[in-house]
């Protein structure tokens, strides 16, 4: 008798889909349609432990198929999981080491209205401090220069899966600094997600988007470029949502005197 399907509460969706940065842990491809697998294959155990983040294909592979047999058995999965969550994690405090408040404005100022900490970072922070946004918003042109330079280290190669690596940096950056001046808006100004949630989400959907965009022909049918030009896509476009965010808050801030957007703008877009 087939076990009782129970739907995966949303929360427990929520965090699995953001512990995988919502990519398979298998193929570990962005952009790619993925779904929520029960490792033991029991429908109804939705402890998250029992769950991981599958694309389409990969999630076949768990299926018996004719005489071979599945490809992906459970401890496969499991095995999968663990790595994948890990350098996810390990992707995401490399970036907050690098993009954060702390690290960019050497303040050491007492962060106001912590709501959550996941393993000890603080995971929501909202700050009011007008000379902490400017001199963030004026020493991050620096990191970002930097940042730059080692990704086109990557890029020069010309080798597919280092050039993709120089685009997720940018990326993973990117989303750092979008979560640190998130910080600059009024609490729970992104809803009920953190920010960190928040635009994980967001830029998910724009890898989605963009993949599908080029292939017109059917999902896989692009070949390995689509990868390469999606992640260009994505971080140009996340490049953009700093630009709009950072116009609105020097205006919000009244710091637009002290601070020439017009000249920030172009020095950011070198």
């Amino acid at each position: 008798m087939p076990k009782k399907r129970v739907e995966i509460p949303d929360d427990i969706a929520a965090e699995i889909l953001f512990l995988s940065d919502r990519t398979c842990c298998i193929c570990s491809t962005r952009g790619k349609a993925v779904q929520i697998h029960h490792i033991d294959e029991n429908p109804s155990n939705n402890s998250i432990d029992n769950l991981a983040v599958l694309c389409l294909e990969c999630h076949n592979e768990t299926m018996i198929n004719g005489g071979f047999g599945r490809k992906l058995n459970a401890n496969q999965i499991i095995k999968y999981r663990k790595e994948w969550i890990e350098r996810v994690k390990k992707r995401k405090k490399k970036a907050d080491e690098i993009a954060s408040i702390e690290t960019v404005t050497g303040s050491t100022k007492t962060i106001i209205a912590t709501d959550k900490l996941v393993d000890n970072i603080v995971a929501y922070k909202t700050n009011d401090d007008p000379d902490l946004l400017k001199d963030y918003i004026r020493n991050i042109l620096t990191i970002h220069q930097k940042q730059l330079v080692v990704a086109q280290e990557k890029w020069d190669t010309g080798i597919t899966v280092k050039v993709n690596g120089g685009s997720y940096d940018m990326i993973d950056f990117y989303e750092e600094v979008l979560i640190e001046l998130s910080s600059f808006y009024p609490k729970g100004h992104f809803g009920n997600q953190l920010p960190n949630e928040y635009f994980n989400e967001i830029i998910s959907s724009k890898f989605e988007w963009y993949r599908l965009a080029l292939e017109p022909d059917g999902a896989g049918t692009g070949g390995t470029i689509v990868s390469t030009m999606t992640g260009g896509h994505v971080m140009e476009d996340l490049k953009q949502m700093i630009i709009d965010m950072v116009n609105t808050l020097t205006s919000s801030y009244n710091i637009d005197k002290e601070i020439d957007f017009s000249q920030w703008r172009s020095d950011w877009l070198q």
